[in-house]
């Protein structure tokens, strides 16, 4: 497991919820390869709270996986869990995010597919309800333009991930919840998908 190069405000809808900008090119934030965390067979996993007492939020996304050439091989669905506490804390104090975003566990993913640049659809429930649920063609920047980006500044690595940003929605986990993600293709067939405890 590379690298995660996770994409931020890729999602108008999401930009506009916490109150932030957008740019006119993907800004990125680092996630540790210890950071993720990679479902079963069957999907199943766990979401890692770690301070359970701080708010601590689910952002579904399209994750994608380089192979061997730097080019997509593989995509899943992930959640990249945050906690908000910590997060809003470094924004306010101008440190960087990684205890908000970086921390073990952080990296939740599901099940591998193939690559496939369709467009797909990403949703995401707790405890059967649905929080989040858009199609990848309303990302801002898409995933060809965000590996453009990074091959030009940085030195990528086989196995990097490649974290695509969370469209609108993102909201609170507690211990103990039930939380579901999947990704679908237009023809509504589950590409990838995972069924995560809160612990």
């Amino acid at each position: 497991m590379g690298l995660g190069w996770c994409c931020f405000r890729n999602y108008l809808g999401h930009a506009k919820e916490i109150g932030g900008d957008i740019s006119e090119y993907p800004r990125f934030f680092l996630k540790p390869a210890s950071a993720h965390v990679e479902a079963a067979a069957d999907g199943t996993n766990i979401i890692e709270m770690l301070r359970p007492d701080e708010h601590i939020d689910h952002e579904v996304e399209l994750v994608v996986r380089l192979g061997a050439d730097l080019k997509p091989e593989a995509m899943c669905v992930g959640c990249d869990t945050t906690n908000r506490t910590r997060q809003t804390l470094a924004k306010g104090k101008g440190w960087p995010w990684t205890e908000g975003k970086a921390f073990k566990g952080s990296g939740v993913l599901g099940t591998w597919a193939q690559w496939d640049d369709s467009p797909m659809r990403l949703s995401l429930s707790v405890n059967g309800e649905i929080r989040q649920d858009d199609s990848t063609e309303l990302m801002i920047h898409s995933v060809s333009q965000l590996l453009e980006h990074l091959h030009k500044w940085y030195d990528l690595t086989p196995g990097d991930l490649i974290w695509t940003g969370t469209p609108k929605g993102v909201g609170p986990m507690k211990t103990g919840d039930l939380v579901e993600a999947r990704m679908t293709n237009s023809d509504g067939e589950k590409i990838s998908r995972f069924s995560a405890v809160c612990q």
